[in-house]
């Protein structure tokens, strides 16, 4: 059995989601499309992919398409995962989902009522090396875990609609949901009180911010968001008897376990494309007829974003 995959847009992610597809156990690409038929052709042909379609209305009511992939502009997610939904497809949406609690709730219980799949791609949370620190936090190998850092630094964006806060530009909306997403994956917990700061430009986009909760357990979870310095991309995690330091955690193979002591040792899940994991999930999801991932919850998104309100409301009081 074949989960037959259709992209919409022409976005530079598709390249790595085209070969973690390929990659998958049970996934195919079967077409692509853009708002010119022109420019599906021509990103189509690049990566191989037989059917293009100039214009997303037509990818979707494609009868051989299961699933839409969405990973346009941020603004436009909620508009394209509808349009997809309205057209009985599945969808997996890139993150930030929508850019409002009240948005990314409209398209859960929309796909609820078409009896459809959705998620958000949080590539992340379907990690070996996620899952593997997952455990060893689970088996108190650290101890009682009371804080996390992390820091994100993407000092080179590479696209324009980054720096308009209208197209969902930023920081926060950029990577925000990362962490977000990570940490209660990692807590299992709701995350409360966040407060927090940023660096606005002229144009109100932030391009660098901070920010603080707790998990109800009472974990403290720090995360730094920055596009204006080169700084670690790291995730630490810190328990009484040792911590986890984890290296571009969204994406990662490796991380270090130390517990004090001893010797550090390295956890290792070598892969050409990390979003395979993720794929192979969502698969899975459709063969077994479920509406919602038990992995990337519907409830992580929607405290992702209703956090990203919180905060986006917390750094205009401090502008």
């Amino acid at each position: 059995m074949k989960i037959k995959y259709g992209i919409m847009g022409t976005a530079r992610i598709i390249d790595r989601f085209v070969g973690a597809v390929r990659a998958s156990e049970m996934g195919e690409v079967r077409a692509l499309a853009s708002r010119s038929l022109e420019k599906a052709r021509e990103r189509a042909d690049g990566l191989g992919i037989n059917t293009a379609y100039g214009s997303y209305e037509e990818l979707v009511k494609d009868p051989d398409i299961d699933v839409i992939y969405v990973p346009t502009i941020n603004h436009a997610h909620k508009e394209n995962a509808m349009l997809a939904l309205e057209n009985g497809k599945h969808v997996l949406v890139e993150k930030p989902m929508t850019l409002s609690e009240k948005d990314t709730r409209e398209l859960f219980d929309f796909a609820r009522k078409k009896n459809l799949f959705i998620m958000e791609a949080q590539k992340s949370l379907f990690l070996p090396v996620t899952n593997e620190v997952k455990r060893i936090l689970e088996n108190d190998e650290i101890g009682k875990v009371h804080l996390f850092e992390y820091s994100i630094s993407i000092p080179e964006v590479g696209f324009r609609w980054f720096y308009d806060k209208k197209s969902g530009g930023g920081a926060l909306y950029g990577s925000g949901n990362y962490i977000l997403a990570h940490a209660m994956n990692l807590t299992e917990e709701k995350l409360t009180s966040a407060t927090g700061h940023a660096t606005l430009s002229d144009e109100g986009v932030d391009l660098q911010c901070a920010f603080v909760l707790k998990s109800q357990g009472g974990v403290l979870i720090e995360g730094k968001i920055t596009t204006m310095v080169q700084s670690d991309s790291i995730l630490r995690i810190f328990g009484e008897k040792g911590k986890i330091e984890i290296h571009d955690f969204w994406k990662a193979r490796e991380a270090t376990v130390e517990i004090y002591g001893e010797p550090v040792r390295t956890i290792s899940h070598p892969v050409e494309f990390e979003m395979v994991y993720e794929v192979d999930h969502v698969n899975e999801c459709l063969v077994k007829g479920l509406h919602e991932s038990p992995v990337m919850k519907s409830h992580y998104s929607i405290e992702s974003a209703k956090i990203t309100d919180d905060l986006w409301t917390e750094f205009l009081k401090a502008s």
